[in-house]
């Protein structure tokens, strides 16, 4: 489970926005997820109470944005992919190398207290 690392960095990153603002605790944290990032949001939602005891960041509220993948289609344009398909066009099946969202991974907005 490679999602408490990431909860580690998220909240040391939170503390860097906190102490740029001068807050000493954040009530909620909002997270971009992409779809493609490999990181499971249940996961990530399990890990991040128990990563953020004794942090500024202990009892916070974690909000987890779910960002759909989107690929650049050489027939379509941009399309939604689907993840059991791979990077395939959902319309015509083409390759679709081209990643435009859903590989994000970050943090969005801090509720300071």
């Amino acid at each position: 489970m490679h999602e408490a690392s990431i909860a580690l960095s998220l909240i040391d990153v939170a503390r860097e926005v906190l102490r740029e603002h001068g807050a000493a605790r954040a009530r909620a944290v909002t997270v971009r997820v992409g779809q493609w990032s490999s990181v499971v949001p249940e996961a990530l939602e399990a890990a991040f109470p128990a990563c953020a005891e004794g942090t500024p960041l202990e009892g916070a509220h974690l909000s987890i944005v779910r960002v759909p993948g989107v690929g650049e289609c050489p027939n379509h344009g941009p399309v939604e992919l689907d993840v059991t398909r791979g990077l395939r066009c959902p319309l015509c099946d083409a390759p679709t190398p081209t990643l435009l969202q859903g590989d994000e991974l970050e943090l969005d907005e801090l509720e300071l207290t």
